[in-house]
C-alpha cells in the first residue's frame, strides 16, 4: 500500500522533514519525494512562497487477523471448505488460493522477453558516457544572434520573469553546454529533470535554425541547471551498481523504472564495467526501461559485493543541495 502526503516548509529541506514526520517514517531513505514548488525567499520577505513537496512511502499490507485455533476472528466460526476447494470464513466469504497479480506476471514476462532479445543479438560495446566530473568546460563569448540556442534560453528566462542567467560553454566531449544559474533557476528542473529535458529538446530545435550569419550549428547542446546533471548522474550510477549487486546476489534479472534516453545511457555505461551482468532496453517512448540480466551463473564473491552494494535514495537533487540510448 502506498501512502502519499503533500507538505510545505520554509525551504525544501524543511518541507521534506515535515513530510517525513507526517508520514511517520523512521528514516528518510524510506520515503520518495516529488518537488511541486521549491518556493522563493522573495525580496526583503515580500513575495515569499513556501516550498511544497509530495512524499510517498510504501507500507506493508495489514496482516490477516486470526483467533485461536485458526479462526479468522474469535466468535465468527471456523473456515469451511467450498465446492471449488477454496476456503470460506465464518461469514461465508471465499479465501481461495491466491494467484500472482497481473502486474507481477506482466513484469516477469517483460524481463524474460528483454533477456531473450538481448542474448539473441551479438554482443556489442555501447558508447561510454564520460562522467560529468571528468569533463572540462571553456566559457564562450558570443554576440546576440550568433547562437540560436543561447538566444532561445535567454528569451525564455526573460519572458518567464525568472531571476536567472544563461552562459554558453564548450565541453571537452565535443558538445556545447548552457549553464543556467540564479535564484529561480531550479524551477526549470522538474521531477527527475523532466522539465529540464523538455527545455533541452526545445533549445536544440531552436539551435537548428540559421543564426544571424546564415549558419547552422551542428553541435548538440546540453542544458544544465545549478549543477543538476552531475548530481543526477552520481545518483544514477550508484543506482546501477546497487541493482547490479542485487541481480548478482539473487541470481535474478532486475527491471528498472522508465527513464529518459539520457538516463538510460548512463545506466548502460555504468553496467558495462561490472562483470556478470549486462543490460537491454525494452518498451517505447516514455515507457522505455532497462533490464539488468545475468551473463553467466557465477555468483558475486564476498569481496565484490560490498563495493557494488551502494545504498542510495532515488531523490531529485535541488538548488538547496547544490545551493539518447537506443
Amino acid at each position: 500500500m502506498i501512502k502519499e502526503i503533500t507538505a510545505t516548509g520554509k525551504d525544501y529541506n524543511i518541507a521534506k522533514e515535515n513530510a517525513i514526520a507526517a508520514l511517520g517514517a523512521a528514516a528518510e531513505d524510506d520515503v520518495k519525494f516529488e518537488i511541486i514548488d521549491l518556493g522563493t525567499k522573495g525580496i526583503f520577505g515580500i513575495g515569499a512562497r513556501p516550498a511544497k513537496v509530495r512524499a510517498y512511502i510504501e507500507l506493508p499490507d495489514a496482516p490477516e487477523r486470526r483467533g485461536r485455533g485458526g479462526d479468522e476472528k474469535r466468535g465468527e466460526g471456523k473456515r469451511e471448505e467450498g465446492r471449488d476447494g477454496g476456503r470460506r470464513n465464518g461469514k461465508g466469504r471465499r479465501r481461495g488460493n491466491r494467484k500472482p497479480s497481473d502486474n507481477a506476471a506482466s513484469r516477469r514476462a517483460e524481463i524474460e522477453e528483454a533477456v531473450r532479445d538481448a542474448k539473441s543479438k551479438p554482443t556489442t560495446m555501447r558508447s561510454v558516457v564520460i562522467p560529468e566530473s571528468e569533463l572540462t568546460f571553456e566559457k564562450l563569448e558570443v554576440a546576440e544572434g550568433e547562437n540560436r540556442t543561447l538566444d532561445f534560453i535567454r528569451t525564455l528566462l526573460a519572458n518567464m520573469g525568472l531571476s536567472a542567467e544563461a552562459t554558453l560553454y564548450s565541453s571537452s566531449d565535443g558538445t556545447l553546454r548552457i549553464a543556467i544559474t540564479g535564484e529561480d533557476a531550479s524551477a526549470l528542473i522538474g521531477h527527475h529533470g523532466d522539465t529540464l529535458d523538455a527545455l533541452q529538446y526545445l533549445a536544440n530545435l531552436a539551435g537548428a535554425q540559421k543564426n544571424a550569419s546564415g549558419e547552422k550549428s551542428k553541435l548538440r547542446v546540453t542544458i544544465d541547471i545549478e549543477g543538476y546533471r552531475a548530481k543526477r548522474e552520481d545518483t544514477l550510477r550508484a543506482l546501477a551498481r546497487r541493482k547490479a549487486a542485487q541481480a548478482l546476489k539473487n541470481q535474478k534479472s532486475v527491471m528498472l523504472e522508465p527513464m529518459s534516453a539520457y538516463e538510460r545511457r548512463i545506466i548502460h555505461s555504468e553496467i558495462q564495467g561490472i562483470d556478470g551482468v549486462s543490460t537491454n532496453s525494452i518498451g517505447s517512448d516514455s515507457n522505455r526501461k532497462i533490464v539488468i540480466y545475468l551473463t553467466d551463473k557465477k555468483e558475486a564473491t564476498e569481496e565484490e559485493l560490498p563495493e557494488l552494494e551502494v545504498e542510495v535514495t532515488e531523490e531529485l537533487p535541488t538548488a538547496e543541495t547544490v545551493s539518447n540510448d537506443e
